[in-house]
């Protein structure tokens, strides 16, 4: 819990460079959303970027990946040393989906109190928020209005309708500039790329469709049963067709699947719970399959 708690301390301090950024919500270890926090820490302490030795071969740590627009770290935290990299992603979309965020809080305790469920091949990152200036702000968007889910260079796989854009699509309607100047125009977007290059396995958790998607392209083997595997074990359909409802273009996921990571989106169905035993059993499944996951073929 000690990391944890680190974590969070620090995430929620004034990192700015002007001193005026808001504090992220403190964590709270529940199955819904506790309020944000009031004020900041005086100090927030140094966080250590080396592993801890547990029992047995198991490790566990946290780093910092880099920092936000606004100054903010973007944490990872670490449970395991086997050679396949799974990392689960929480928070892309900022304050608008803060539940995953307190889901990514709640499998980082779960795992630190129970390092042995990790299996011996895996390494399991967390990454509880790609966007803790938007998580800050209460926004979908970075600091510099990006949808960090649209940021991702798209147009080198089989499709072209998901390739990157400027202008993006959402419920509302078009958000011009949506999607950044170019691809990887982020900060953010540029950390998650370079940690993501040698993973096998990337989830990245949204709220609230309530349903389970891979590449748009729906070309890439160890992606479809990645999500099979998650559908089957928290429950979320995973809809063949993937996302009808308006077009996404720039998205994480076709990136990684492009590039040959198994990438899946999970939605919660709400935006207040994180259904965290569901998605703790999605996690289990894939950690148990992961050698079936990443070598799928056609």
């Amino acid at each position: 819990m000690l990391l944890l708690l680190l974590s969070a301390v620090l995430l929620g301090a004034m990192a700015s460079c002007s001193g005026q950024a808001s504090p992220i919500p403190s964590p709270g270890l529940t199955s819904t959303p506790a309020p944000a926090a009031s004020g900041t820490p005086e100090a927030a302490p140094t966080l250590a970027s080396t592993p801890t030795a547990t029992a047995g071969s198991a490790l566990h740590g946290q780093k910092v990946l880099g920092e936000s627009w606004q100054g903010r770290p973007i944490v990872v935290h670490w449970f395991g040393d086997g050679r396949y990299k799974v990392v689960l992603v929480g928070n892309i979309h900022g304050g608008t989906e803060e539940n995953t965020y307190w889901l990514a809080l709640e499998m980082i305790a779960y795992y630190e109190e129970r390092l042995e469920e990790i299996p011996s091949d895996v390494a399991l990152w967390i990454i509880p928020t790609a966007n803790p200036d938007g998580l800050a702000n209460g926004t979908r968007r970075n600091a510099h209005g990006v949808d960090l889910n649209r940021n991702a260079h798209t147009d080198g796989d089989s499709c072209t309708e998901n390739d990157w854009a400027s202008d993006t699509h959402t419920s509302e309607g078009v958000v011009v500039g949506g999607g950044g100047p170019y691809p990887f125009s982020e900060v953010e977007t540029q950390l998650l790329r370079d940690f993501l290059r040698d993973a096998q396995v990337a989830i990245f958790y949204h709220s609230f469709a309530g349903l389970i998607f891979v590449t748009s392209c729906g070309d890439h083997a160890p992606s479809e049963k990645l999500a099979r595997y998650l559908s089957e074990a928290t429950s979320y359909p995973f809809p063949e067709e993937g996302w009808a409802s308006y077009p996404v273009t720039g998205g994480m996921v076709d990136y990684l699947a492009d590039r040959g990571v198994a990438a899946a989106e999970v939605e919660l169905t709400d935006t207040v719970d994180t259904e965290f035993d569901g998605n703790l059993a999605g996690v289990r499944a894939v950690m148990e399959s992961v050698e079936e996951i990443v070598s799928s073929s056609w």
